[in-house]
């Protein structure tokens, strides 16, 4: 279906599926499993990595030169850019909304050692850091580069729709028999991108999106909004509605995106705690936190094999280190 797409494949696919005995006796649920988009082979992994080889796929087919890509200095996707721009040998400049680090850590030190050319902009708004990361380009163009931008999140979001299949092939391989899936909303392009490879499964999975930015309805427009853009760019609508499968909650996303909640901060301590696994505060350990709730009002049956992903973003934990220091 996705052949027509350009794609460069940087990874091992399909992520493992691990079972997370001592988390799942503490979420109520009889079996939880993991599915680890957090293990890729560069830049410490994570989510955007399937939508990298798209991205990728599409600079070099036009044949450019320079990777643009901008967010913040602890962002996710610009350290996976820089890693993956480094795996094939492409420019990557960074522009930053934000101050450049006294201390480089957490991403900011690996987008550093990736061999980014990094831009600090101070504190901008997105639609400002947007401006200049197109004049950036321009620039570019008149010296005779070209440069690719990453901002097309529909050609990005089809990578997960191979996160939808993985599971599913995965659990009826190993016989883990999932029957739930949960995953985090934030703007809404990895949860469609997944939703999208969901309803196009022979028996899909019933899906919790747990939104960590925006109100149910907003992101319930968002998606639908997105699987549209889908159908449209791949040329395939899906036989039933999204929210046949797909249930949203926002009652675990506290004070908005990147604001910690106490039931956050506590599933990441109780997830290294119990399973050795590191999440970030800002996307997964809202997820994590939600588990138990969503078993204790029903959504999720104690007897129903769940899966949940982690979908990256270990080392902008570091960034964030005075968030877990020890009590004295």
């Amino acid at each position: 279906m996705l052949r027509k797409f350009p794609r460069l494949t940087l990874e091992q696919w399909p992520t493992p599926i691990h079972e997370l005995t001592n988390y799942g006796i503490l979420s109520g649920l009889e079996k939880l499993y993991i599915k680890r988009d957090d293990l890729n082979l560069y830049g410490f992994g994570g989510n955007k990595m399937r939508k990298m080889e798209y991205w990728l796929g599409e600079a070099l087919a036009r044949e450019c030169d320079v990777i643009l890509v901008a967010g913040g200095v602890q962002s996710n996707l610009v350290r996976l850019t820089a890693a993956a721009c480094a795996k094939v040998k492409i420019k990557c400049v960074v522009i930053h909304n934000g101050d450049e680090p006294a201390f480089y850590q957490g991403n900011a030190l690996l987008n550093h050692l990736y061999g980014a050319e990094c831009h600090f902009m101070g504190s901008i708004d997105e639609e400002a850091r947007g401006d200049y990361t197109r004049h950036l380009a321009d620039q570019l163009r008149v010296i005779g580069h070209k440069p690719y931008i990453i901002n097309d999140e529909f050609v990005g979001t089809l990578g997960y729709y191979h996160c939808a299949q993985e599971i599913a092939q995965q659990s009826e391989e190993k016989r883990l028999g999932i029957k739930q899936v949960v995953i985090v909303g934030a703007m809404g392009f990895t949860a469609a991108g997944f939703i999208y490879g969901n309803l196009l499964l022979e028996k899909p999975f019933q899906v919790h999106v747990v939104s960590v930015e925006y109100p149910i309805a907003k992101l319930h427009a968002i998606l639908e909004r997105n699987l549209k853009q889908l159908a449209e760019l791949t040329g395939i609508v899906p036989p039933i509605e999204y929210p046949v499968v797909t249930k949203l909650y926002d009652q675990w996303m506290g004070e908005g995106w990147g604001k910690t909640t106490e039931a956050s901060l506590q599933a990441i301590r109780d997830l290294a705690a119990n399973e050795g696994i590191i999440i970030d505060h800002v996307y997964n350990a809202k997820v994590f936190a939600s588990l138990h709730g969503l078993v204790k009002q029903g959504a999720i049956k104690p007897t129903d094999p769940t899966c949940i992903i982690h979908t990256g973003g270990g080392p902008a934990f570091f960034g964030y280190a005075e968030l877990f220091q020890p009590q004295k």
